[in-house]
């Protein structure tokens, strides 16, 4: 009867573990723009870092989740998780409703990451302030 409870169990602490908050490092470095999941993110999204070439950046924006197209494949709970490369869109995003999405131009490796950080504004102002000292974003 114990291994009958192995599942359940197993599966309870997968979901319990779904609702922690999303754990993302984003930074930029003179060349591009780093996003590298920690801890579980690293598992949910099967990635440890993924950077776009500053220069590849179309726009960086707050939207709430319903502007955010629907997920095509990769991790996915409705309302619970999406992670992971789903098409050309990158996602690490569990409930929250404010995401950050980032365009990218033709030819990155994704078209659009969609990210979920504990304050999304902050981290809008704090991307932007840091871009915007890059000759190479003037044209953007």
């Amino acid at each position: 009867m114990a291994l009958a409870a192995i599942p359940i169990v197993m599966a309870a602490a997968l979901l319990a573990l779904m609702k922690v908050p999303t754990n993302l490092q984003l930074t930029v470095t003179e060349t591009a723009l780093v996003v590298e999941p920690q801890g579980l993110d690293r598992w949910w999204t099967r990635r440890a870092r993924i950077e776009v070439p500053v220069s590849a950046i179309a726009a960086i924006r707050i939207a709430p989740r319903s502007e955010a197209l629907p997920p095509r494949g990769g991790l996915h709970v409705n309302g619970i998780i999406t992670a992971g490369a789903q098409g050309d869109t990158f996602w690490d995003v569990r409930r929250g409703d404010q995401l950050l999405i980032i365009t990218c131009l033709p030819g990155a490796e994704f078209a659009t990451l969609v990210l979920q950080f504990a304050n999304p504004f902050s981290t809008l102002a704090r991307t932007r302030t840091v871009l915007s000292r890059h000759p190479e974003r003037a044209t953007h």
